[in-house]
């Protein structure tokens, strides 16, 4: 047992070299010994084709061998790059960001109408879309069209259930975009007939092709936000590397393949051999009961390393040059082709390093409840979902559906219930082979053919039986004491969650009461990194590290104990880092639920419960933690939030500038807004009306009145940087002769600080002085004089801006 101070060793290692993004192995296939093969030998030899698991399903081959396309839009990564490129965006994985420039058409029905229309003697065509730039993070980008659909669909919803009262022969609705404009009108009162439009034009920017998009919007978008969640890591790790053909499977029931599925190193699995330390031989049972004919494993590897191996050109001649001996590498035995090893580990040589690995469960139904005998009956491959080694996404989805497309027939005539016969009666199903199972219970076993048949469970009834007969037989006589075994167990157990945990650590250990008995003693910490390039400036670690823990307990209760927080700088892969970590309170009801673990099985659920209940859940952790640096202005954001809380304890103290912001809670807004108007006189200023238009609503004016508005807050500051235009608009108002023209800038949350200051010191500085009417008004006559200066004859011209001149003379007397 490790004592306190090399557990702290151990940890402080760990954390030093943990990095969230890059749990890739190099070298996944580990050895057996020639002992431990021998143990066995006798028995594998003895094992043919017709007397292993899925003969039929084989064709009588050993080995199988199918593609894996990993981009293909079939696939659910490929279907989720896919997804941007039909919605017309741009992805930077490496940063995880997505961008594009949409247009938002938010636009009253009488507009919409008149747009179709045109114009009315005397009016005016109603405004064009506006043209939006998005940059989000990938992850907020869904929940945003999540939110969105969410909050449109419960509107939406109050409309179909007024046509359901008040229309019985309305045709059926399926969803918010088949509402008409009648029904809306009947069901809402005004504010929420233009809470709905808006709803739908939010959406239209965000989503432009809504109709590639299956099924529920607000679901797919959290079921893609979920996605990325859980494959972030890999996907910007090795997206620029995947092509379709890039990797295969090898579906293997050849014996020594089997038992070695859990000979992996940078993999933890109980299903190890004792030559790995494992000593609790229940599990390494379960691998040679699979060996002995009752399960298969699929491996991927990488297409090419096999055929180059076999010397073929497609994967179906590499198939037919498989079929006997052993293609995997194994150092320690010497086996042919691993001839040189690379400084990683990694062989250099004919055989093959496996990626990943998922295992295919041998069961078999029969014509009754209690089988005369097992060899009777309808065998059948069940993968699991539990995958092992680089969790390349669709490892899982990829051999289901080759289970399922080739065992047809087998499924077809899966025994039905007496009372339903559109349901399975599981009560004639018994797996075979070892014990152990990664989707483990009845429970587990119905979800894998649920997952396998395509039916929901709904429609499976009773319970699959085990047999363990052939583990039960098996005699591996290599046992150590329980203190050991549980020491060896936990180091798997806590080796395999540390490597499936996306930003936690769990450190467990075997703790001896001195009087015989044994328990076992664990922790959690989460660990989140930030580049420090995001940095503004960068906070002490105390008290700051405490506080960013206060700051998530308030939302959460005291879910981590802030007496283990820390907060410092380190370095991944060359690359500064400011990392953040904390102690998980098991204590808290919603960490462990009020569960406790005394021995190694108990460990492995409580890790699963600290999966859902905690590593699920670090975006929003970081979130929160990310809103306490804004919040303190050590990373950039502060700035805009500080301005959205001074917006939303309306009034804005702006005397002239029209100040607004998208009205969610200052911590969650995105965007605010500044409007500011002024009236011209075409008359007055001797214009032709249509001319002073074309004026107003060029490029040129619109970056001249933003100079000089912004001008005098530029100097406030010391800035170069300018604002944003959202829009630039000139309207012939209902009464009098003037045009008014009115100019928005926009500022978001991702804009820096310094753009947020301008902000302020624009619509509310002293300094500045341009929240204030003379001085604004002053603004655009100054703007104004210089274009019309432009129309004189050259030598009456003032010496005002020559590129000014250049531009506009001929435009002005055209």
């Amino acid at each position: 047992m490790l004592n306190d101070e090399q557990i702290l060793l151990k940890t402080a290692n760990l954390l030093e070299n943990f990095d969230i993004s890059n749990k890739k192995p190099e070298k996944l296939l580990r050895e057996i010994t020639e002992d431990e093969l021998e143990v066995i030998q006798d028995v594998l030899d003895d094992l043919k084709g017709e007397n292993l698991a899925f003969n039929d399903l084989f064709a009588g081959k050993m080995r199988k061998v199918i593609d894996f396309p990993t981009l293909d839009v079939g696939s659910d990564l490929g279907k989720f790059v896919d997804a941007f490129k039909v919605q017309e965006y741009d992805v930077d994985w490496d940063k995880g960001i997505v961008s594009g420039e949409k247009e938002l058409d938010e636009l009253s029905n009488e507009d919409r109408l008149a747009r179709l229309l045109g114009p009315g003697r005397g009016g005016e065509a109603p405004p064009g879309p506006k043209k939006r730039k998005i940059q989000m993070k990938i992850g907020k980008f869904f929940a945003k069209i999540a939110d969105l659909a969410s909050k449109r669909d419960v509107i939406a919803q109050k409309v179909i259930d007024h046509v359901k009262k008040t229309d019985r022969y309305a045709n059926p609705i399926r969803h918010a975009s088949q509402l008409t404009g009648t029904q809306i009108e009947a069901a809402l009162n005004e504010e929420e007939q233009k809470r709905l439009r808006q709803l739908f034009d939010q959406l239209n920017m965000y989503i432009p092709n809504p109709g590639r998009i299956s099924g529920n919007t607000a679901d797919w978008a959290t079921k893609m936000a979920k996605y990325w969640q859980t494959n972030a890591g890999y996907i910007k790790k090795e997206i620029k590397n995947l092509k379709n053909d890039k990797y295969s499977m090898i579906i293997t029931r050849y014996p020594i393949d089997v038992m070695r599925m859990a000979d992996f190193e940078n993999i933890t699995s109980c299903h190890s051999p004792p030559s790995r330390g494992q000593t609790d031989t229940s599990y390494y049972k379960c691998a040679v009961a699979e060996a002995k004919g009752h399960g298969a494993v699929v491996y991927v590897v990488e297409t090419e390393d096999l055929l180059h191996m076999t010397n073929t050109s497609n994967i179906e001649s590499a198939e037919q040059e498989i079929q006997e001996g052993e293609v995997f590498v194994d150092k320690t035995r010497n086996l042919a082709g691993a001839t040189s090893w690379s400084p990683t580990g990694r062989p250099i040589g004919e055989l093959l390093s496996p990626i990943s690995r998922i295992r295919l469960r041998q069961m078999r139904y029969y014509d009754t409840d209690q089988p005369k005998r097992w060899d009777e009956g309808t065998e059948l491959a069940v993968p699991e979902t539990r995958e092992y080694g680089a969790r390349i996404p669709g490892i899982s989805d990829r051999i289901t559906a080759w289970a399922k497309e080739n065992q047809e027939k087998v499924i077809e005539n899966m025994p039905k219930d007496e009372d339903d016969p559109e349901a399975i009666n599981l009560n004639r199903f018994w797996m075979f082979g070892g014990s152990y199972e990664d989707t483990s219970g009845a429970s587990g076993r119905k979800k894998l053919l649920s997952r396998l048949i395509g039916k929901p469970e709904l429609d499976l009834i009773g319970y699959v039986r085990q047999n363990e007969d052939t583990e039960n037989n098996i005699d591996v006589n290599l046992l150590g004491s329980l203190e050991a075994q549980w020491e060896a167990e936990i180091e798997n157990i806590t080796e395999e969650w540390n490597n499936r945990y996306a930003v936690t650590v769990v450190q467990a250990w075997v703790d001896d009461d001195g009087d015989g008995g044994l328990s076992i003693q664990a922790k959690w910490d989460v660990v989140l990194d930030w580049d420090m390039a995001e940095f503004i400036k960068l906070p002490n670690s105390y008290p700051p590290s405490v506080h960013a823990a206060m700051h998530i307990n308030e939302y959460y209760g005291d879910i981590f104990d802030i007496n283990e927080a820390f907060l410092n700088k380190t370095k991944i892969d060359g690359v500064g880092k400011v990392r953040w970590g904390c102690r998980v309170n098991l204590e808290h009801p919603d960490v462990l639920n009020e569960e406790y673990f005394y021995d190694p099985d108990g460990l492995n659920e409580a890790c699963q419960k600290i999966d859902t209940n905690i590593d699920d859940k670090r975006d929003v952790f970081k979130h929160a933690l990310e809103e306490f640096f804004k919040q303190n202005m050590w990373m950039e954001g502060g700035e805009y939030i500080k301005l959205a809380r001074e917006i939303e304890n309306s009034p804005f103290e702006s005397y002239e500038w029209d100040v607004r912001y998208d009205g969610e809670h200052p911590t969650e807004s995105y965007e605010a807004t500044a409007a500011i108007s002024h009236d011209f006189n075409p008359e007055a200023l001797g214009l032709d009306p249509r001319v002073l238009f074309d004026l107003l609503d060029s490029r040129d004016w619109r970056l001249a009145v933003r100079t000089r508005l912004l001008k005098s807050a530029q100097i406030a500051l010391d800035t170069q940087y300018h604002l944003d235009i959202e829009n630039s608009q000139a309207v012939v108002p209902p009464t009098g002769q003037d045009i008014k023209y009115t100019l928005t800038f926009r500022i978001t949350s991702d804009d820096p600080d310094e753009r947020v200051k301008l902000f302020r010191e624009l619509t509310t500085g002293e300094d500045s002085d341009m929240d204030d009417e003379d001085n604004i008004k002053a603004a655009f006559n100054n703007v104004m004089a210089q274009f019309i200066n432009a129309r004189q004859p050259s030598h009456m011209q003032q010496n005002l801006d020559e590129r000014l001149v250049r531009t506009w003379k001929g435009f002005l007397n055209r």
